[in-house]
């Protein structure tokens, strides 16, 4: 993680679950995940870039258990504050940034990433390590923007951005080249917000899923 990125993460926890406009995306995106990828009561799920945990939360109830893994250490401390005050018992925080970290030795049934990747240099790498950190069968969920024009984040935020938004085409054929079967996507959410210059402007959601 880049210095930018952790100072605006680190500052950003301790409101992030204030935003309606994220809870809404949430709540789209873990709908559509559970439509999509169909967990069970045994499935094993990494939330990789889980932030304050609000997919964790929202998957526990469908899935055996949730690994919320993070780099931003200002977003763990909310989670951890979160689970203990839950009583929830199958969310489990963690720290780690898989693009320097080695691989953990824990294997999952379900790896699920909303909005992260494009804060991500290596897209592919990332890739690369989502596959061997699935289980055979195991599926992949990546949630993110389409293209867009540089406009969705502010000034602050955009600091952390690596990529404005991902071409469905494009990133389905990454999925296959590191060995994903047949991804599919669907629109989970469309996002309409305020844009530099004034107006609004809608920002689809996008959920690619793939099997190992």
């Amino acid at each position: 993680m880049s210095e930018p990125q952790s100072t605006y993460f680190d500052q950003a926890a301790a409101t992030w679950d204030d935003n309606p406009v994220r809870v809404a995306l949430m709540k789209a995106v873990a709908g559509a995940l559970i439509r999509q990828a169909r967990p069970t009561p045994k499935t094993a799920m990494l939330d990789y870039g889980c932030g304050t945990g609000l997919i964790s939360f929202f998957l526990a109830p469908h899935v055996g258990t949730v690994t919320a893994a993070d780099n931003s250490e200002g977003m763990l401390t909310v989670l951890q504050q979160k689970i203990e005050q839950s009583g929830v018992k199958t969310i489990r925080a963690i720290r780690l940034d898989l693009e320097r970290d080695p691989l953990p030795d824990e294997r999952y049934d379900l790896v699920a990433t909303n909005m992260v990747m494009h804060h991500v240099a290596d897209t592919l790498g990332l890739l690369r390590k989502f596959h061997a950190l699935l289980r055979p069968g195991g599926v992949l969920c990546i949630a993110d923007l389409d293209t867009e024009p540089g406009v969705f984040h502010d000034a602050q935020a955009a600091t952390t951005v690596h990529h404005h938004g991902f071409d469905r085409q494009e990133f389905k054929g990454l999925m296959v080249q590191v060995g994903f079967c047949e991804p599919r996507d669907i629109t989970a959410h469309t996002i309409r917000k305020p844009v530099a210059g004034g107006g609004e402007r809608d920002f689809p959601v996008f959920l690619i899923t793939g099997r190992r």
